[in-house]
C-alpha cells in the first residue's frame, strides 16, 4: 500500500458546496464516491466543482444513486421524481450556466466507473460485489449485480416500516484478507466513520456521515487512512 500517490476521499456531499470546497483543500488528488445532489442547499454548485475537478485532472469520479437519478430524468426516463430530486432539477434549471452544466454531466457521468481500485483499496459508492474479486462470464448476470451493488448497496427487495430499501452487509464478510473497501452511502455510525471487518478479514469504511443531513463531511487520506471531517455548516 505504500506506494498510492496520496489521495483524498470523499462521499456524499448532496449539494454542500461550501463543505465540499473545505473537504478539497490541500488535496491533489481526489477520489469522489458520488452523491454530489439532493438534500443540501446547492447541487448545481456541487456538479459545477466536481466537473471543475475532473476535468482539471485533479479528481476521478465513481457513479452512484442519487446522481444516476439526475441523469436518468435529465435525459428524460422514467423515474419518479420527489421533492429532494425535484428540488435538485429546479436549481439546475434556474443556474447562470444551466445548459452548459447540464451537457457537462451528461455527457461526463456515462464515462464514469462503477468502482475504482487503487493497490489494495477498493472503492464505490454503495458496496463491493464478490464478483469483483474473481473472474466471472461477462455473460452471466454477475457484471449486472455488481453495477447494482455499487450503485445501491447490497439490498434484496426487502423494505423497511418506511418503505425504504434494508440494506445488507454480507458483502464485507466477502472481502478478501489484504482488500480494504472505501464506500459512502450508508450512514452508519451516526457523525462518524464506521469501520468494518469482515469474516475474511478486508475491511470496509462507510464514509457517508450525514452530509446535507445535518451530520460532517467526511474524507479519508490514503495511504495514511487518516480520517477528517468537515463540521456541517
Amino acid at each position: 500500500m505504500s506506494a498510492i500517490r496520496s489521495t483524498r476521499v470523499i462521499a456524499d456531499v448532496h449539494g454542500c458546496v461550501d463543505m465540499f470546497q473545505e473537504a478539497i483543500a490541500g488535496a491533489d488528488n481526489l477520489i469522489l464516491l458520488g452523491d454530489l445532489v439532493d438534500r443540501g442547499p446547492d447541487s448545481p454548485g456541487c456538479l459545477r466543482l466536481a466537473l471543475d475537478l475532473i476535468e482539471a485532472g485533479r479528481a476521478q469520479m465513481v457513479r452512484s444513486n442519487h446522481d444516476d437519478k439526475l441523469f436518468r430524468a435529465l435525459k428524460g426516463a422514467k423515474v419518479v421524481i420527489g421533492a429532494k430530486l425535484e428540488k435538485t432539477l429546479a436549481d439546475l434549471r434556474a443556474a447562470s450556466d444551466a445548459d452548459e452544466l447540464t451537457e457537462r454531466f451528461m455527457s461526463t457521468f456515462p464515462t464514469l466507473p462503477f468502482v475504482i481500485p487503487i493497490d489494495d483499496y477498493v472503492m464505490a459508492h454503495g458496496a463491493i460485489s464478490a464478483s469483483y474479486f474473481r473472474s466471472v462470464d461477462p455473460e452471466s448476470d454477475a457484471p449486472r449485480i455488481a453495477e447494482h451493488m455499487a450503485l445501491y448497496g447490497e439490498v434484496d427487495g426487502t423494505v423497511d416500516d418506511r418503505g425504504k430499501p434494508i440494506r445488507h452487509y454480507n458483502w464485507v464478510d466477502a472481502l478478501p484478507a489484504g482488500k480494504t473497501a472505501i464506500v459512502g452511502h450508508d450512514r452508519r455510525d451516526g457523525d462518524r466513520v464506521f469501520v468494518q471487518t469482515g469474516a475474511r478479514g478486508g475491511r470496509a469504511f462507510f464514509m457517508d456521515t450525514g452530509c446535507g443531513k445535518g451530520g460532517p463531511l467526511s474524507y479519508i487520506d490514503l495511504p495514511s487512512e487518516r480520517i477528517g471531517q468537515v463540521p456541517a455548516n
